[in-house]
C-alpha cells in the first residue's frame, strides 16, 4: 500500500512538474497577446475566423462528407465520429475543421469539451441546440484515471438513448486508439472513423452495417487483405511511403475515402491553445486534491481495521501480521487513534467506527456517574 502511494505521489508529482513546465512554455508562447483578446475570439464562429477563402479550397471529399452529415442530422439521425492518430498529427485541429463545416455556429468555447468527464459531457450535450456538433477532446486524465474512457463513453450511450429525440447531434471523440473505445460504443454506436496516418492525411471508414457480422469494422480481415499485396508487406515499416499505405487501406472492406487536412491559421489556433491550457490546469489541480482526498479516506480505513482488531482483543504483533505492516507503525496507529478518541469520544459527530472499547466503556461509566448524581436528592444532606 506504501509503495503504492509512493508511486501514486510520483505521478502527481510529475504530472505537476509537467505543468510547470508547460506553463512556461505557453507563457512564451502567449508573449506579447493580450488573453482577454483571444477569450473574446473563443466564442467567435470559427467559419468567421477561417475566412471564406480558406473553407472553398478544403478537399472535395472533406466538404461532400460534412454535407452527408449534416443531411443525416436533418433526417433525425445522430452521428458519432472516432478521430485517432498518434499524438501531434493534428487530430484536434481536424475535429474543429469537421465541427465548423457540420455546425456554422461552431466556436472553440460553445462546442469543445476540453475536460471531458461524464458530468461535463452531459452538460455540454445538453445545452447545445439541434444539428449542432459535440468536439470531446481527449484529456491526460486517462494517465491516473483508467476507468475515464469507459465512464465518458456510458454517459454518452445513456444521453443518446434518453435526449436523442431533443438532440440530433454530431459527435466526434478523439481517442489515441480505436481500440480505447469499448466494444459496445465502437460496434452500435461510432458510425464513421477517421485514422490521422501522418500529419496532413487522414483516412475514412464506415461501419458495416450486416447484422451478422461480429466486427462491424473487420479488423482481422482488412489485415489478412492487405496481406495480399507481397510487395507492400516485404517492405519494412519505415520505407512504406504515404501513397503505398493509402493504397493498402484502399483494398479494405471499411475504407470511405481519403483526403488532405490543411494547417489552420496560427492565430486562430493560438485561441484554441489558450483554451486547452487553461483546462488542463484545472485538470492537474483536481486531480491532485482528488489523490489527496482518496488517501485520507484510505488512512481511515486502515483506522478502522485496526480498531475493530483492538476490539477483538488482537495483540499488536498479530495486528501487523493480518495488516501486513510493521510493528512500530501500528503502534503509531494506536497513538493516533487513542488521541482520537481521548479528544473526540464525546462529541456528537464522532466517528463510532474509530470507537475503542475501553473509551466505550470510560464514556458509559462517566454516563452513569452523571445519571446517579442528578438523582440524588440534596435535601437529605440539609443541616437544620
Amino acid at each position: 500500500m506504501q509503495q503504492e502511494f509512493q508511486k501514486k505521489n510520483f505521478q502527481i508529482y510529475q504530472s505537476l512538474k509537467d505543468l510547470q513546465k508547460q506553463e512556461q512554455e505557453v507563457k512564451n508562447y502567449f508573449e506579447g497577446v493580450n488573453t482577454e483578446i483571444l477569450e473574446k475570439y473563443s466564442r467567435v464562429k470559427l467559419r468567421k475566423l477561417l475566412g471564406k477563402n480558406f473553407l472553398k479550397n478544403l478537399d472535395v471529399n472533406l466538404r461532400f462528407f460534412c454535407r452527408r452529415i449534416r443531411e443525416s442530422l436533418r433526417e433525425l439521425n445522430y452521428e458519432v465520429i472516432a478521430v485517432t492518430g498518434y499524438p501531434g498529427v493534428g487530430k484536434s485541429q481536424l475535429t474543429s475543421l469537421l465541427g465548423c463545416l457540420i455546425d456554422k455556429n461552431y466556436s472553440f468555447a460553445r462546442n469543445i469539451c476540453f475536460i471531458p468527464t461524464a458530468e461535463e459531457v452531459e452538460k455540454k450535450y445538453l445545452g447545445l441546440k439541434p444539428y449542432s456538433f459535440l468536439h470531446i477532446d481527449e484529456a491526460s486524465r486517462s494517465i491516473h484515471k483508467h476507468k475515464w474512457y469507459e465512464k465518458t463513453q456510458q454517459k454518452l450511450v445513456t444521453l443518446y438513448d434518453t435526449e436523442r429525440e431533443n438532440h440530433y447531434l454530431a459527435t466526434a471523440i478523439i481517442m489515441p486508439r480505436f481500440q480505447n473505445l469499448t466494444e459496445n460504443f465502437r460496434n452500435f454506436f461510432v458510425k464513421y472513423w477517421i485514422n490521422i496516418i501522418a500529419r496532413g492525411v487522414a483516412i475514412v471508414y464506415k461501419r458495416d452495417e450486416d447484422k451478422d457480422r461480429k466486427d462491424p469494422w473487420n479488423c482481422l480481415e482488412n489485415i489478412k487483405m492487405k496481406e495480399i499485396d507481397k510487395k507492400y508487406e516485404r517492405k519494412k515499416i519505415f520505407e512504406r511511403t504515404i501513397s503505398e499505405i493509402i493504397r493498402a487501406e484502399q483494398r479494405t472492406k471499411n475504407y470511405l475515402f481519403y483526403f488532405v487536412v490543411p494547417e489552420m491559421n496560427h492565430d486562430v489556433w493560438k485561441i484554441y491553445r489558450y483554451l486547452k491550457f487553461k483546462s488542463r490546469n484545472e485538470l492537474y489541480k483536481e486531480d491532485n486534491i482528488d489523490y489527496e482526498k482518496t488517501k485520507e479516506n484510505k488512512k481511515i480505513e486502515k483506522y478502522r481495521e485496526i480498531v475493530k482488531l483492538l476490539n477483538e482483543g488482537k495483540s499488536v504483533h498479530e495486528i501487523a501480521i493480518l495488516i501486513k505492516h510493521g510493528t512500530q507503525t501500528i503502534r503509531d496507529y494506536i497513538k493516533e487513534i487513542e488521541a482520537y478518541n481521548n479528544l473526540y469520544s464525546e462529541n456528537e459527530d464522532f466517528d463510532e467506527s474509530l470507537r475503542l472499547n475501553k473509551y466505550e466503556n470510560k464514556t458509559n461509566e462517566e454516563n452513569e456517574i452523571k445519571e446517579n448524581l442528578e438523582n440524588i436528592d440534596i435535601h437529605q444532606f440539609d443541616i437544620n
